[in-house]
């Protein structure tokens, strides 16, 4: 399904559960946001190599899926976003039989992305998400980047006005949800930093 991750030299894990991931959010969420998945994990795989960090690629692509599920009105518990796409993702991965302790890991990356720093001791998934997640939204990190690697994810997997389509969905979020990080994220000059990113969208 991600034949362009393989060509740009990323490891795409075929298991069953990835499989699903990648499939649910094609299923239920705005092909933006499909695509800010994808590039969400490639930016990690990319950062990975830079930083000589180990990690495993079913987990971190089925954290990057299904991070921002919480933005997808189905999947919306009335929480935090981050924390109720947490909840939907090891739901999950309980139905595929995983150990409890990969489910963990997948929850906690997806639940601590938003945090403004993470807990000492991180797994190499979860800082590796919380890092990507950044490259795409606000350029955090894109000068360790490879500019091949830049040039062929946007052209696999497009932006489509993501800039002005996630400022939005990030504004519902702070606006119903003002405890969240999402709202405080808003507060502190989220939608300028998403502006300015270096993309043209």
């Amino acid at each position: 399904m991600d034949e362009a991750l393989t060509r740009l030299g990323m490891p795409v894990p075929d298991s069953a559960l990835a499989r699903r991931a990648r499939q649910l959010m094609t299923d239920v969420a705005a092909p933006f946001l499909v695509n800010h998945s994808v590039r969400v994990y490639a930016w990690a795989v990319e950062l990975a190599r830079h930083d000589l960090l180990h990690f495993d690629p079913e987990m971190l692509y089925v954290s990057a899926m299904l991070h921002d599920m919480g933005l997808v009105p189905a999947y919306d518990l009335g929480g935090c976003y981050e924390v109720d796409g947490a909840i939907a993702a090891v739901r999950l991965v309980g139905e595929a039989g995983e150990a409890e302790a990969r489910a963990r890991v997948i929850y906690d990356a997806i639940a601590l992305h938003n945090l403004e720093t993470l807990p000492p001791d991180s797994a190499s998934e979860v800082v590796l998400l919380w890092d990507s997640a950044g490259t795409d939204v606000t350029g955090h990190r894109f000068a360790d980047v490879r500019p091949a690697i830049i040039r062929g994810l946007l052209a696999a997997y497009p932006r489509l006005d993501f800039k002005r389509q996630f400022a939005a969905l990030f504004v519902d979020q702070a606006t119903r949800k003002p405890t969240c990080p999402a709202a405080e994220m808003v507060a502190t000059g989220m939608l300028d930093e998403i502006a300015q990113a270096p993309f043209d969208g």
